[in-house]
């Protein structure tokens, strides 16, 4: 089993999800929520450009589109949709919307009619989704993500966890295909 915490607003994780989604089989890797800005901190003027520049021929490789964000966004709420889809037994495709529709369509992730949008397009009850958005039904479990990344001194996206116990492993940064495999055949 592998864990991995990521942000619906960093490249880096975007590639590495989608590195990850070729390599792995539905349920066997855990997504936990990693905050790159929770509020009330401020949010990062503009998008991550910079950091897009440096994930692009990784995400050329998988076929992903990729262009920089006019805007940074808060993902809270995009972190509990993600929990929502998973619930629903369609995380991963969800996952995957998120990030395209921020790194591929400029939409603002932290809002919560994009979000519902989303949801919607998946197929999920658009009415459900607003509903477990607004009373924050998964904002404990998102929390709890951030609070055990924090104990575990996980800092910055994305980072995955392999094993368990006393030969559990740390990879932090974008990883390709070949080197998910390589990282997972050592467990």
């Amino acid at each position: 089993m592998a864990m991995l915490f990521s942000d619906f607003t960093c490249p880096f994780s975007y590639v590495t999800e989608a590195a990850l989604w070729r390599v792995e089989d539905e349920g066997a890797v855990e997504y936990r929520a990693f905050e790159l800005h929770p509020a009330p901190s401020r949010l990062p003027l503009g998008g991550p450009a910079a950091d897009v520049e440096a994930a692009r021929p990784l995400a050329d490789a998988l076929g992903l589109e990729m262009r920089a964000p006019a805007l940074a966004a808060r993902t809270r709420k995009a972190h509990e949709l993600a929990r929502f889809g998973a619930a629903k037994g369609i995380g991963r495709p969800l996952r995957a919307a998120v990030f395209a529709a921020y790194f591929g369509e400029g939409r603002d992730i932290g809002r919560i009619d994009v979000l519902v949008e989303i949801a919607q397009a998946l197929g999920l009850d658009r009415s459900e989704a607003r509903v477990v958005l607004d009373v924050d039904t998964y904002a404990a479990d998102v929390a709890r993500d951030g609070a055990e990344a924090r104990r575990l001194g996980i800092a910055g996206t994305p980072a995955l966890l392999l094993g368990a116990g006393a030969e559990i492993r740390l990879a932090t940064g974008a990883l390709s295909v070949d080197e998910i495999r390589a990282l997972l055949n050592r467990t």
